[in-house]
C-alpha cells in the first residue's frame, strides 16, 4: 500500500488511511506526512518534502522494502481493505484479552466499543443485487414497510417526505445574522421532543461548547440568552430553576457538542463511531461548511470540494442524514430581490451537486429583521427526494426560539 501511496500521492485522496494501522513509528509518520498534504506531491517532491519535516526518521533501509514491493497501483484499495481489516482485527483481539483478564465493567465497555468500530469499518462487499431492490420494493408496496426520517418540524418533515431521511446530505445557507445556528439548535431540540432516544452530534466551529449549551438552555426555558452569561448574577431564583431543569432534560438526551473537531478526518471518525452505536436514529449537524480544515488543501474551493464529497459518501455508507450550514454570497444584499437562489451557495458548486436537498433561511420581512421577534423562512430550493417549498418561522431573537408561523 505505501508503494502505491509513494507512487500517486494522490490516492490518499481515495481512501481514508490512518497511521494507527502501522506498527512502524517510521511508516506512521509518513502516512501522517501523506494525510497532511493531501497528496499534492510527485514522488520525488514527496520523499524531499517528508526528509526535511521529518529528518532521520526514515533510512534508505525503511524506503527500500516500500520502493521495491512487487505489486501494482490498480490493486491499492485491496491492501487498504487488507491493512485495516488487520488492524482492526488485532484491536478486536487485545480488547477481548484484556477483558478476559480483568472482566470490570471499564474493560467491557472498551471491547464493546472496539467491536462496534471494527464492524463499521468492515471492508466485506456491501453490493446489492437487482433481486434485493425489487424485494424491498414490493414491501413497502405490499406491507406498507415504510423508511424512517428523524421528525423535526411538522412543515420541514412533510417537504422532506416524513423527517430527516436516512442517506440524505442536507445544506441549510444563511447570510451571517439570520440565525443558522440557532436554527440549527431548535432542530436538535425538536427532534429529540419527538424522538427522545435519538442520537445527535453537533460539530459547532464557530462557537464554544459552553456557549452552545447556552444556546439550547435559552431556547428551551425562553431565558434571553444574555442573561446565562453570568447566571448567578443575572438569573431570579424562578429562572435558576427553570435553568437547572433544562439542565436535567438535556442530561437525559444522546447528544453530544463539538467545539474542536476542525479537521475533516477528525469529524469523519467520530460519525462513524457514534452513528455505528446509534440504536435509534442519527442525525449530525455541521455548523458550518466553511471552517473544516482539509490539511494539505490550500486551495479553498477544492477543500469545499472534498468536504461535500465526505459527507455525502458517509450519509450512503453509513445510512444516516447530515445537515451541514453554509453561509451565503454576499450578492444578495446587493438585490432588490433578497430571497437567496441556488448560485447564492458561496465557493463550490459541489454544495449544490452532493447535496440531496438545499434549503435557504432568510429574513422574508426585512422591517423587523433587526428587531426581538424576527419574520425568517426555510425556503427549500433542491429537493431530490421531495418538495420544493417555503416554512415560515417566528424568530425570537432573545430567547433564540423558532417557532413555525402557521398562516390564518
Amino acid at each position: 500500500m505505501l508503494y502505491c501511496l509513494t507512487q500517486q500521492p494522490k490516492l490518499i485522496r481515495s481512501e481514508w488511511i490512518s497511521p494507527d494501522w502501522f506498527d512502524y513509528k517510521p511508516y506512521q509518520t509518513l502516512v501522517k506526512y501523506l494525510n497532511d498534504v493531501g497528496g499534492e506531491l510527485d514522488y520525488i517532491q514527496l520523499r524531499d518534502g517528508f526528509t526535511k519535516a521529518y529528518p532521520g526518521v526514515m533510512s534508505r533501509e525503511d524506503w527500500e522494502p516500500i520502493l521495491t514491493a512487487d505489486v501494482t497501483v490498480g490493486n491499492f484499495s485491496s491492501w487498504v481493505k487488507v491493512i485495516r481489516n488487520d488492524f482492526y482485527r488485532k484491536r478486536a483481539q487485545e480488547s477481548a484479552f484484556d477483558f478476559a483478564n480483568d472482566p470490570s465493567d471499564e474493560k467491557f465497555h472498551s471491547m464493546l466499543i472496539t467491536a462496534q468500530d471494527a464492524i463499521s469499518n468492515d471492508s466485506s462487499d456491501t453490493e446489492v443485487t437487482m433481486d434485493e431492490l425489487v424485494q424491498d420494493m414490493h414491501e413497502r408496496l405490499t406491507e406498507g414497510k415504510l423508511d424512517v426520517g428523524i421528525k423535526t418540524y411538522a412543515p420541514i418533515d412533510k417537504l422532506f417526505g416524513d423527517g430527516l431521511m436516512p442517506g440524505r446530505l442536507i445544506t441549510i445557507g444563511a447570510r451571517p445574522a439570520v440565525g443558522k445556528s440557532a436554527f440549527a439548535i431548535n432542530l436538535v431540540l425538536e427532534a429529540f421532543k419527538r424522538q427522545p432516544d435519538v442520537t445527535i452530534d453537533v460539530f459547532s466551529l464557530e462557537m464554544t461548547n459552553r456557549q452552545n449549551y447556552q444556546r439550547l438552555v435559552a431556547s428551551i426555558t425562553g431565558i434571553p440568552s444574555s442573561k446565562l452569561v453570568n447566571p448567578m448574577i443575572d438569573l431570579s431564583d424562578a429562572e435558576m430553576k427553570k435553568v437547572e431543569e433544562a439542565g436535567q432534560t438535556l442530561r437525559s438526551y444522546d447528544l453530544r457538542l463539538w467545539d474542536k473537531q476542525l479537521k475533516l478526518q477528525q469529524i469523519v471518525k467520530v460519525l462513524r463511531q457514534r452513528a455505528a452505536t446509534a440504536k435509534h436514529g442519527y442525525l449530525a449537524i455541521v455548523d458550518y461548511l466553511g471552517l473544516i480544515e482539509v490539511p494539505g488543501q490550500p486551495d479553498r474551493r477544492l477543500q469545499i470540494e472534498e468536504v461535500t464529497r465526505q459527507f455525502k459518501l458517509l450519509t450512503n455508507e453509513l445510512d444516516v442524514p447530515i445537515i451541514m450550514l453554509s453561509q451565503l454570497s454576499r450578492g444578495i444584499e446587493s438585490r432588490n430581490d433578497k430571497k437567496p437562489m441556488l448560485s447564492d451557495l458561496r465557493e463550490s458548486g459541489s454544495i449544490e451537486q452532493d447535496s440531496n436537498a438545499v434549503g435557504f433561511l432568510w429574513n422574508s420581512d426585512r422591517s423587523n429583521e433587526k428587531s426581538d421577534v424576527r419574520s425568517v423562512t426555510l425556503t427549500i430550493a433542491k429537493n431530490r427526494e421531495g418538495a420544493l417549498g417555503d416554512v415560515n418561522f417566528n424568530f425570537f431573537a432573545n430567547k433564540l426560539q423558532f417557532r413555525v408561523a402557521y398562516l390564518t
